[in-house]
C-alpha cells in the first residue's frame, strides 16, 4: 500500500539527489514498549520527546504513525513528497533535513533504517534518565511531577497519556 501525500510532488527526477525515492515504512514489533510507550502523537511525546528528536524529527514520527494506523502492516513512501509536505525541502540529499530527520530518529531508537527499508516504532518509551538530565530545567522538573504522578496511579503506570497527564 502508498500512503499518497496531501499534494502531488512537483519535483522532477533531476532536482534531488535524495538516496532513495521511496522507503518501505514497516511496524518495529517491541511488545514492551507497545505497552507501556507513548503513542508519537500524544502530548508526552509533544512536551518531552521534541526536546529529544527535535522539530522534525518529531513531526516525522507523527505522519509515519498515522501512515501505520491506515496501513497496519507498512507501506511505501515517497522520500520527496513527503519532505516537501514536512517543509524540509528536497536539497542537499542524504545530508539534507529530510535524511537528517531520519537519522535522529535511528540515533534515538524510535526508528531503524536499513537501505530503503524503515522500521518505525508505533510508540515511544519513556524518556531514560540520560534524555531527562538533557532537558531543560523546568521540562525536568514537569517530568519528575508527570512520572510521580503515574507512579501514585491506583492502576499503575499504563503508558497511555492524556493531556491532562503530560502537563
Amino acid at each position: 500500500m502508498t500512503i499518497e501525500p496531501t499534494s502531488a510532488s512537483t519535483a522532477s527526477p533531476h532536482e534531488t539527489s535524495f538516496p532513495f525515492s521511496t522507503l518501505i515504512v514497516r511496524p518495529w514489533d517491541d511488545p514492551l514498549i507497545e505497552k507501556l510507550g507513548h503513542d508519537p502523537r500524544s502530548p508526552y511525546v509533544e512536551k518531552y520527546w521534541t526536546s529529544v528528536l527535535g522539530p522534525s524529527s518529531t513531526l516525522l514520527i507523527r505522519r509515519l504513525a498515522n501512515g501505520l494506523e491506515i496501513a497496519p502492516e507498512g507501506f511505501e513512501l515517497d522520500t520527496v513528497a513527503w519532505a516537501q509536505e514536512l517543509g524540509l525541502g528536497i536539497r542537499g540529499g542524504k545530508n539534507g533535513p529530510f535524511w537528517r530527520s531520519l537519522d535522529r530518529m535511528a540515533r534515538f531508537g524510535a526508528a531503524q533504517r536499513n537501505g530503503a527499508t524503515l522500521v518505525v516504532r508505533r510508540k515511544l518509551p519513556p524518556l531514560n534518565l540520560r534524555q531527562i538530565d538533557r532537558l531543560p530545567a523546568h521540562l525536568q522538573q514537569a517530568h519528575r511531577a508527570w512520572a510521580t504522578r503515574q507512579m501514585i496511579r491506583p492502576d499503575g503506570p499504563t503508558g497511555a497519556s492524556s493531556v491532562d497527564d503530560a502537563a
